[in-house]
């Protein structure tokens, strides 16, 4: 071996040495510099793509592994790996071309079943998912990340019986799983099961007493563990820079909860900040592309669709489904409106954030296709996932609620596709949802870990409400949490009245419920009665955000 090949060598070693210590800068270096050497060396730049993907630099783990692919079309690993990177970043098409070519590779390779399901369980392909999640156990058995991902399509189906025993399954085969302790501990949550609730994340918190995670979703629970000790430990871990991005930003959340204690709002204001700039930079290159999505693609899109035109394609065929919409902006008591809705007496199926329309429109821009083009197969395929959702059902008078709170992108749709629809635009103050929105990390919406893409979405929201009032008169009904708890049998009333459902008095004890579920940020607090609006607690934040109120009329 001559000595430039034995150098090269050594940095391939030394890079793999530094990648297996996780030191990525070192090993990041090493890998680049061999690469300079060997170009077309395929194992350095799988190597690199993986690093990058475990350190969350997807669009970087997307380059390498996409020249691995090149390099050796038929390898395994880099077809999956590709394949769940381009998952990661929302490109679900792609993403499922790469696992199924995997399978052809090795018709027996269990990451690439669990894989494809992945994929085809984010595109709402819910029945497809299971089986290919079954052909992974079934190849591999104790496959945890399949099984969890069968919990999590019972999730999204609402089978919250299935899902938990999903995970009372899975805590069987590895008991020490602070995962497992974590999602049974939000399972419990979302029946009201508080003891169990704080039994579990006590449990996750035994598993992985670093992860701060775990003593945040605790932390509502249980206001004692907010203590000296604790407090110690996260500053300790911050100090010697030993956290993770995600990690960190829980230390800063929970560091926000002490300041709020001792009312020293600037403090806890300055953290929460903290706290949301790490989050995001731990999902960077993901809530990159999908904030460009929100704030800037779909608008766009939005004002390309031919309402007039919309309006001749319309028939009757769907006057018999009643749904009813419940948007507006996250924390403005969407999940109080929707729980009384559906205490009624009139059967109507809760179906919380169903993320259809979003799904479906998404999918159409990514492909580059109009969204009102070949209008009534869209309609067709609306409908098809309502139902495979178990939304749409005779039983039930063919009603349910959907409160997928960014539907307000989509009422001139929802429109055509369900002329007997209801709107009900939830309205709250806006700097008590700013400020809720803040102290209550909302993790899968990437516009909400920045101020100014808070307040950009927000703007984006009242001038579509504006639009669509407009375009489609008397079609709206706004209400006003703040009215509603003020005066919450009157506001009620009218409420129902709107949604053709008959009033009874029972619809104002819905937290009474024995089978409520709540599976949203808000599945605390609706086991209460309604109570005085908290709109004042948010008075002290306001100077902080003064320079918004020059810019956004709406905010005074």
């Amino acid at each position: 071996m001559s000595e430039n090949n034995k150098k090269v060598k050594e940095f391939f070693l030394m890079a793999l040495q530094n990648h297996k210590a996780n030191n990525f800068k070192v090993a990041e270096n090493l890998y680049n510099n061999f690469l300079k050497e060997r170009p077309d060396h395929f194992q350095a730049i799988f190597n690199l793509g993986a690093l990058y993907a475990q350190n969350a630099k997807l669009q970087l783990a997307k380059k390498f592994f996409s020249k691995a692919v090149q390099i050796k079309p038929d390898s395994i690993d880099a077809n999956v790996n590709l394949g769940a990177v381009l998952a990661e970043l929302g490109d679900y098409q792609e993403a499922i071309t790469f696992s199924e070519n995997a399978i052809k590779i090795n018709p027996n390779h269990s990451v690439a079943y669990n894989n494809l399901g992945a994929s085809l369980k984010d595109t709402g392909d819910y029945q497809k998912a299971l089986s290919f999640f079954k052909k992974a156990i079934q190849i591999n058995p104790n496959f945890i990340n399949a099984h969890t991902n069968i919990a999590l399509v019972f999730k999204e189906l609402r089978k919250i019986d299935d899902e938990m025993h999903c995970y009372e399954k899975l805590n069987k085969m590895k008991s020490n799983s602070a995962y497992v302790q974590q999602n049974l501990g939000r399972l419990y949550l979302e029946r009201g099961h508080i003891k169990e609730s704080i039994n579990s994340f006590k449990n996750a918190i035994k598993y992985d007493s670093n992860n701060f995670l775990y003593y945040y979703l605790l932390s509502d629970l249980e206001k004692g563990i907010l203590n000296s000790k604790l407090k110690e430990k996260i500053s300790k871990s911050i100090k010697y820079k030993k956290l993770t991005k995600k990690n960190l930003s829980y230390a800063n959340f929970l560091l926000s909860k002490y300041e709020l204690k001792e009312k020293n709002y600037k403090r806890e204001f300055n953290y929460l900040l903290e706290g949301h700039a790490n989050y995001f930079e731990s999902r960077s290159d993901k809530f990159k592309n999908d904030i460009k999505y929100w704030l800037s693609v779909l608008p766009k899109k939005i004002k390309l669709i031919n309402f007039d035109d919309l309006k001749k394609n319309t028939d009757d065929s769907n006057f018999i489904i009643k749904p009813i919409f419940i948007i507006g902006v996250p924390r403005s008591g969407s999940t109080l409106i929707e729980k009384l809705i559906t205490s009624s007496d009139q059967m109507i199926i809760s179906g919380e954030e169903a993320n259809i329309l979003s799904m479906t429109v998404r999918d159409k821009i990514n492909k580059n296709e109009p969204i009102d083009a070949d209008i009534n197969n869209f309609k067709e395929d609306i409908i098809k996932r309502y139902k495979s959702k178990e939304l749409i059902q005779e039983k039930d008078h063919l009603c349910f609620t959907d409160k997928s709170l960014d539907n307000f992108f989509y009422i001139g749709l929802i429109k055509f596709i369900f002329p007997n629809a209801k709107i009900i635009n939830c309205k709250r103050n806006a700097i008590s949802s700013i400020m809720s929105i803040l102290k209550n990390n909302l993790p899968g919406i990437p516009w909400a870990h920045d101020l100014n893409n808070i307040f950009k979405y927000f703007d984006i929201y009242y001038n579509v409400i504006k639009f669509y009032k407009k375009k489609i008169p008397n079609f709206i009904y706004d209400i006003e949490l703040e009215k509603l708890i003020a005066k919450p049998e009157e506001e009620a009333k009218k409420l129902l009245e709107f949604c053709n459902i008959p009033w009874n008095k029972k619809c104002l004890d819905f937290y009474k419920r024995k089978d409520l579920v709540s599976r949203t940020t808000s599945n605390y607090q609706i086991r209460k009665a309604i109570n005085n609006d908290s709109s004042k607690i948010y008075l002290p934040y306001k100077k902080f955000l003064k320079n918004y109120s020059k810019k956004y009329s709406w905010f005074n």
